[in-house]
C-alpha cells in the first residue's frame, strides 16, 4: 500500500537491465537489495542468476542480447542491430511495456543499474513523497551566470515576473503546490541547476499517473512515457548509446530527446508532479566530473567484510 507520506508493503518494483559477465561487485548489490524486503528486483539480462546468495526478493529474468533486439525491433516497427552490449541502457525507460509481468500488484516502478549500492528505498521514498513540486510554467533554469546578477530573479526569487519563480534547487519556497497534487516521479538528482528530471542509475514514477497540477492532464499511466519522446523509435534503432535514461543525451542535435528532456517538458506542462526532496546519494563518477559541480561526490573505494 502507497500513501502520499509513506510507502508501505510490497509497493515498489526496481527494474535493472545488464548484458554481460555478472560484475564482481554482485554480492556487495545484492545484498544491498536484500536490505530492502519489499522491493522487488528484477534483473534483465542474458547472464543466469548466481547459484547463492540470491535473496527472495530478486529474479534474474533470462533473455539472450540477440532475443532481446527482436524484442525491442518489435515493438519499434524497427531493424534492430546493436554492436555494443552497452547500449542496453537505452532499454531501461522501455522495460514496463517489455516485462509488464514485473509491475504486477506493484504501484510505483523504478530504472536503475547494477552497480548501485541501495540504502532504505522505503524510507527515501517516504521521504520523497512529503515534498511534491508543482512547477507547471514557472520553473527557471539558472545558470551560473544568472545566479551572480543581481537583477536576475535567480539571484533573488522576489525579482521573479508574477507566476514565476526562482530555481529549485536553490529556492526552498519555489513550486509550491495548493491543489493537493501528488508525487507521481522521483529523481535523487532532481532539484538540480539544469532542472533535469532524471538520473540513469535510478529514478522511480507512480505506476498510475495520479493527481497532477490542476488544470493539467496527467498520464494514465508511466510505464509508457518514453512513447512521449519523438524519436523513440529512431532511438530504439540507432546502435548508437543515446543516454535515453539519462539527463543528458550527446545525440540531441539530433533532435533524439532523453528521458530528461521528456520529464522537463511534462514538468513544465503540470502532467508530472516532482518530488523536490534532497534525498541522500552518492556517485563515485561525480568526483571526476568537473562540469556537475553540484553532483555530491561519492565513495571511491570500499570493503567489503564477512
Amino acid at each position: 500500500m502507497l500513501s502520499d507520506a509513506v510507502i508501505d508493503g510490497d509497493a515498489l518494483a526496481v527494474l535493472i537491465v545488464y548484458f554481460g559477465p555478472l560484475p564482481p561487485w554482485l554480492p556487495l548489490t545484492l545484498a544491498s537489495m536484500a536490505a530492502n524486503p519489499t522491493v522487488s528486483f528484477s534483473v534483465v539480462g542474458d547472464a543466469p542468476p548466481p547459484y547463492t546468495g540470491l535473496p527472495p526478493n530478486v529474479r534474474f529474468e533470462t533473455v539472450g542480447w540477440v532475443e532481446m533486439q527482436a524484442r525491442l525491433g518489435a515493438l519499434s516497427g524497427r531493424r534492430v542491430s546493436y554492436t555494443r552490449q552497452y547500449k542496453a541502457n537505452d532499454i531501461k525507460p522501455l522495460l514496463p511495456e517489455l516485462y509488464p509481468h514485473l509491475l504486477a500488484g506493484r504501484s510505483w516502478w523504478a530504472w536503475s543499474d547494477l552497480d548501485v549500492v541501495y540504502g532504505d528505498l522505503r524510507a527515501h521514498m517516504a521521504l520523497a513523497l512529503r515534498a511534491p513540486a508543482c512547477c507547471a510554467g514557472r520553473e527557471l533554469q539558472c545558470s551560473k551566470r544568472l545566479r551572480r546578477d543581481r537583477r536576475s530573479p535567480c539571484f533573488n526569487s522576489s525579482r521573479a515576473p508574477p507566476g514565476r519563480s526562482a530555481d529549485t534547487w536553490r529556492d526552498a519556497r519555489a513550486c509550491p503546490c495548493t491543489a493537493g497534487e501528488r508525487v507521481t516521479a522521483v529523481s535523487p538528482l532532481y532539484p538540480n541547476p539544469w532542472r533535469k528530471k532524471c538520473w540513469g542509475p535510478f529514478t522511480a514514477f507512480r505506476v498510475e499517473g495520479g493527481a497532477s497540477a490542476a488544470g493539467a492532464r496527467p498520464p494514465a499511466t508511466t510505464t509508457s512515457l518514453f512513447r512521449r519522446a519523438p524519436k523513440w523509435r529512431q532511438i530504439v534503432g540507432t546502435a548508437e548509446y543515446a543516454h535515453f535514461d539519462e539527463w543528458w543525451g550527446p545525440l540531441s542535435a539530433r533532435g533524439f530527446e532523453t528521458m530528461g528532456d521528456v520529464m522537463t517538458r511534462l514538468s513544465d506542462a503540470g502532467e508530472l508532479v516532482m518530488s523536490r526532496a534532497l534525498l541522500p546519494f552518492a556517485e563515485a563518477k561525480s568526483c571526476a566530473d568537473v562540469e556537475c559541480t553540484f553532483c555530491p561526490c561519492g565513495a571511491l573505494r570500499f570493503e567489503l567484510r564477512g
